[in-house]
């Protein structure tokens, strides 16, 4: 809402927090069009103006808390660094038949001189429910405020709280201002700026005035402001497809998707469910399952298609901006939607991204101890919060979990299903991604459950061998030499 810079109690440890802030943010919001472009040489941002409860300010105050005879130029706010004092003297022994009354409190501001000048009237800070009892015994509203960095780039509220109250308003000229000086006296000096009190005060009963005044306020409310918020972090939200591949493990397959939805709270995503065949009772599960939740879509394959091709027929039927594989023997965390999501956003060069686990065979696997979901939970969100926004960027990120971007997909297609049943096809995809030229990476503020190989687990020992080396040379045929996978430095 402000140039912090501007303030002159600030300082440097605070501006370089907030450059940080800014950095990592999700949603950046600004004020006023200086700020957004103040802002912009760090990161992108919206802009949202200020507002008012304008409807409430435009109701007439049931009494009023300033009583005179006498004309009445009045202000409320906080009188500080940026209020111009001596601006106010000046007008204030220019219209002596005129009382300035200043509500709100004063704070590095030096009010000595002003505080003898008779028509000068210090009320002090009030609740927010008493302002309208002064702000209906004012007769014009100012706005003195010195042009400097700070107020180069403020958007003040009391400008939409004076106008909902019909009041006429003089003003110094900030930028912010001149997008609506058909409403506001704007004076580029003090000669200016007494002048103005003094047609405002002439102007103050003109009706076609004062109700363009009122308009302009309630089409300026916090209830306007709050859809653009939303509207604005809604964009935040791109559409995620998960892809959930089942083959048999029923139980597994009900705690992932138990875990998905408790833990999922994102706005706009869809799962997708491939059946590769099962014969445990999984497809009559999941055929009750996508019944009762509309935003599921089931596919039963006839026939074990494999890893890749099985995600394959998921992936094209997926809709997102982003589509996550995720292992049926997985329990997701909360937030590990949207946190993937984040690093996409905050990195445009990402295409691959997994998050960190208790077990896999590569740099995703990190030392955690837990016993059960609930411990899981608790020790994940400890890990994860200490790894905020971080994340390791990596040749290969394994399948068990892995968000896509459909950029991706666009530039290298689908899962290569030369692999079969399984083994390779998370190297290969992402040796593809990375000659296209995206990057790959562990989000290591995400963390996903793993039970690790439930379906290849079923598999007798020596027929995973034989698949491993004959989905090795596959690769190998392809690339050249496998580089084994290694976990990461402690």
């Amino acid at each position: 809402m402000d140039d912090h810079g501007g303030f002159s109690n600030n300082s440097e440890e605070i501006l370089q927090a907030e450059k940080q802030l800014l950095r990592e943010a999700d949603l950046v919001v600004t004020t006023s069009a200086p700020l957004s472009e103040k802002i912009s040489r760090i990161r992108e941002n919206i802009l949202i103006r200020n507002a008012a409860d304008s409807l409430w300010f435009s109701e007439p105050a049931p009494a009023l808390l300033y009583n005179s005879h006498r004309p009445v130029v009045g202000y409320f706010g906080a009188i500080s660094e940026w209020f111009d004092m001596e601006l106010v003297i000046r007008a204030a022994r220019a219209c002596p038949e005129f009382d300035f009354v200043l509500v709100g409190s004063v704070f590095m501001c030096n009010t000595r001189e002003a505080e003898e000048i008779e028509n000068i009237h210090f009320i002090g800070e009030v609740p927010y429910t008493s302002l309208k009892g002064y702000l209906y015994a004012f007769d014009v509203c100012m706005i003195p405020f010195k042009l400097i960095e700070l107020i180069q780039c403020t958007n003040p509220v009391k400008l939409y709280e004076y106008l909902a109250a019909g009041k006429p308003v003089v003003a110094t000229d900030m930028p912010e201002l001149r997008l609506v000086q058909e409403h506001v006296y704007l004076s580029k000096d003090p000669d200016d700026f007494i002048a103005n009190i003094r047609k405002a005060m002439d102007s103050g009963n003109d009706r076609d005035a004062i109700e363009a005044r009122r308009k302009f306020a309630l089409e300026n409310q916090w209830t306007n402001r709050v859809e653009a918020l939303e509207r604005a972090i809604a964009n935040q939200y791109p559409k995620v497809s998960v892809v959930v591949l089942t083959y048999n493990n029923l139980d597994y397959t009900r705690a992932c998707l138990y875990s998905l939805e408790k833990q999922t709270r994102y706005p706009d995503w869809e799962l997708i469910i491939v059946d590769n065949a099962s014969t445990d009772g999984t497809p009559e599960f999941l055929a009750d399952y996508e019944k009762e939740n509309s935003h599921v879509h089931l596919v039963l394959n006839k026939e074990n298609l494999g890893f890749a091709a099985g995600n394959n027929v998921g992936m094209r039927q997926a809709t997102g901006e982003y589509i996550i594989l995720l292992n049926n023997d997985t329990y997701v965390t909360k937030g590990w939607m949207r946190d993937l999501v984040r690093h996409f956003q905050q990195d445009p060069d990402l295409g691959v991204v997994g998050p960190v686990t208790n077990n896999i065979g590569n740099e995703a696997r990190v030392d955690i101890q837990y016993a059960d979901m609930e411990e899981m939970a608790q020790a994940a969100r400890e890990y994860t919060c200490r790894h905020a926004r971080q994340r390791l960027y990596v040749d290969t990120v394994a399948f068990f979990c892995a968000a896509i971007s459909r950029d991706v997909i666009d530039a290298i297609g689908f899962l290569d299903e030369d692999f079969g049943r399984g083994f390779f096809e998370d190297d290969d995809y992402c040796l593809r991604a990375r000659k296209a030229g995206f990057k790959v990476a562990i989000a290591d503020d995400v963390f996903v459950h793993h039970h690790l190989s439930a379906s290849f687990n079923k598999v007798k020992e020596q027929e995973r061998k034989l698949l491993f080396e004959k989905n090795k040379a596959v690769f190998e045929k392809k690339w050249g030499k496998w580089k084994p996978h290694t976990y990461r430095q402690r």
